[in-house]
C-alpha cells in the first residue's frame, strides 16, 4: 500500500507539463514551502557577517529594505507567474529565450546554482552534525565525508519523491527550526550580554547598500524559481502576494538571529558560533532539520531543471535525474565549496536577475501573461541576458554603485523589450508578438497554453 501511494507521488510530480487546476492548493501550502527554503544557514551565516561592519539597528533596517521591499516584489511577480501558467521555472522561459535556449543556459543555470546551493548547505550541515558527535571536521576529513554523504542522501529523499513529500516535511521542521531562533537569542544574552549586543558599533568595511546587495544575494535565485512551486497555487493575484510572507517571515528574523549570535563571537562560521555559545546537542539537531527545508527546494528545482535540459517529463525521470544529480552535489560539497562561498552569492546576484528580466518583461509586456511554446533561440533574449550580466558585474566589481541585482533585472528588462521592438520593425518572427507584427506572419508550430 505504502509503496504504490510512492510510487502515485512520483508520478505525478511531472517536470514539464502544467500543474491542473484542479490539483491548485492553499497558498499557504507554497508559503510554508518557501518559509522551508529560507530557514537555511547561509542566512544564518550573512546574518553573522552584518556584525562585521553594522549594529543592530542598521541591520534591522537594511534587511527591511532588502526584504519588504525587493525580495517580495521580485518573489510576488515570478510567483504570479508559476500560478497562472502552472509550469516549472525553466519551462516557461521557453516563451521568450526560445526552447533550446531554455534548455542551455536558463535551464543549465538553475541546474548548476541550485546544484551547487544545495552542496553548500550539505557541507555547513555536515559541520554542525560533527561538532554535535564531536567530529573535528578541519582535520578528520574522511570522518566528516562519511556523515556529509549520509546526511546529503537524507536530505534529498523528499525532493526525490517529489512536491506531496516535501509540503510534510516543512511543516515539521519549520516550526521546530523556530526553537534554534529561540535559543539562539537566549544564549546570545546569556553569554555575550545585552548591553554589548545593544551598543555593537563597528566601524564599517561595507556600505549600506553593498549590504542590501548581500541579502538579496542570498534570495535572488526566488525571482526565477518561485514558479517551481507557485505552478501548485491558484493564478490569482492576492494569493501570489500572500505567498512571500513565508520567506519574509523566516527570513527577517534569522537574518536577525544570525547577527544577534556572532555578536562578541567574532566568527561568521555560525557552527563554530553555536559552539562558543554552548549550544545543547538537539540545537545541533534542530539545526540540521531546519536546512532540510531549504535543501528540499534546491534539489526540487536542481531536478526540474536538469530534466527540462533533457527534456525528460515523467515523475520517474524527473525523481532519477533529482537523484543523479544529489549524487553531483555530494561531490561538490566533499570538494569544499565553503571557501567559495561570498563568490558564489555574488555570482548567482548577476546571472538569476537577468533572466528574471527577460521573463517578466515578455510574459506581462510582450504576451499578455500567456505562455508560448516558442522552438528554437531568441537572440534578442541573449542580447539582454548579456547585457543586463555585464552591467551587474561592472556595478558590482569595477565600479561598485547601487544595488546590481536589481539594476541587472531593470537593465536586462529594458534592453530585451527594445531589442525585440527593433527586431519587430526589422523582420519579424515567431518571437515577435502578434499584436507587434507588421506583417502576416505565421508564428508556424508555437503552441499556447
Amino acid at each position: 500500500m505504502e509503496e504504490n501511494v510512492l510510487n502515485k507521488s512520483i508520478e505525478k510530480d511531472e517536470a514539464l507539463s502544467a500543474i491542473p487546476l484542479s490539483e491548485r492548493q492553499h497558498w499557504l501550502t507554497p508559503a510554508m514551502i518557501f518559509g522551508g527554503l529560507e530557514f537555511t544557514i547561509p542566512v544564518l551565516m550573512v546574518g553573522a557577517m552584518l556584525t562585521a561592519s553594522f549594529g543592530l539597528t542598521s541591520i534591522f533596517w537594511i534587511l527591511a529594505i532588502a526584504l519588504f521591499v525587493f525580495q517580495w516584489v521580485g518573489n510576488a511577480i515570478c510567483g504570479y507567474i508559476g500560478a497562472k501558467t502552472g509550469l516549472s521555472s525553466s519551462v516557461i522561459a521557453r516563451t521568450g529565450f526560445g526552447s533550446t535556449q531554455a534548455k542551455v543556459i536558463v535551464a543549465l543555470t538553475i541546474f548548476v546554482v541550485s546544484t551547487c546551493w544545495w552542496a553548500l548547505q550539505t557541507a555547513v550541515a555536515s559541520n554542525a552534525i560533527s561538532a554535535m558527535v564531536g567530529i573535528d571536521y578541519k582535520t578528520q576529513w574522511f570522518t566528516w565525508a562519511i556523515v556529509t554523504v549520509v546526511i546529503g542522501l537524507i536530505f534529498a529523499l523528499p525532493s526525490i519523491i517529489g512536491y506531496s513529500s516535501m509540503k510534510w516535511t516543512d511543516y515539521l521542521a519549520v516550526p521546530s527550526g523556530l526553537l534554534l531562533i529561540v535559543a539562539g537569542i537566549y544564549l546570545s544574552l546569556k553569554n555575550t550580554g545585552w548591553e554589548t549586543i545593544v551598543s555593537w558599533s563597528p566601524k564599517p568595511t561595507m556600505t549600506f547598500l553593498a549590504a542590501v546587495s548581500l541579502i538579496i544575494g542570498v534570495n535572488v535565485s526566488q525571482w526565477v524559481i518561485s514558479a517551481d512551486y507557485t505552478r501548485y497555487a491558484k493564478p490569482n493575484v492576492k494569493d501570489n502576494i500572500l505567498i512571500p510572507l513565508g520567506i519574509i517571515g523566516v527570513g527577517f528574523p534569522l537574518f536577525y538571529v544570525g547577527a544577534i549570535m556572532s555578536v562578541g563571537v567574532g566568527s561568521a562560521d555560525i557552527v563554530q558560533v553555536m559552539v562558543k555559545l554552548g549550544f545543547p546537542f538537539w540545537g545541533f539537531l534542530i539545526l540540521w532539520l531546519a536546512t532540510w527545508t531549504s535543501q528540499l527546494v534546491n534539489n526540487y528545482s536542481m531536478g526540474l531543471a536538469l530534466a527540462n535540459l533533457l527534456n525528460v517529463n515523467s515523475g520517474k525521470g524527473r525523481a532519477l535525474l533529482t537523484f543523479l544529480g544529489t549524487l553531483l552535489a555530494i561531490g561538490i560539497a566533499l570538494a569544499g565549496i565553503l571557501d567559495y562561498f561570498m563568490d558564489f552569492l555574488y555570482m548567482t546576484a548577476l546571472i538569476y536577475p537577468a533572466i528574471a528580466g527577460v521573463i517578466f518583461v515578455d510574459f506581462f509586456f510582450l504576451r499578455n501573461q500567456q505562455w508560448v511554446d516558442n522552438p528554437g533561440w531568441n537572440w534578442m533574449a541573449t542580447i539582454a541576458l548579456v547585457v543586463g550580466t555585464l552591467f551587474g558585474y561592472y556595478t558590482q566589481y569595477v565600479n561598485p554603485f547601487g544595488l546590481p541585482a536589481v539594476q541587472s533585472l531593470i537593465v536586462t528588462g529594458v534592453t530585451y523589450y527594445v531589442c525585440m521592438r527593433m527586431k519587430a520593425r526589422i523582420v519579424p518572427d515567431r518571437f515577435t508578438p502578434d499584436q507587434w507584427k507588421e506583417s502576416g506572419y505565421s508564428a508556424g508550430s508555437s503552441e499556447s497554453v
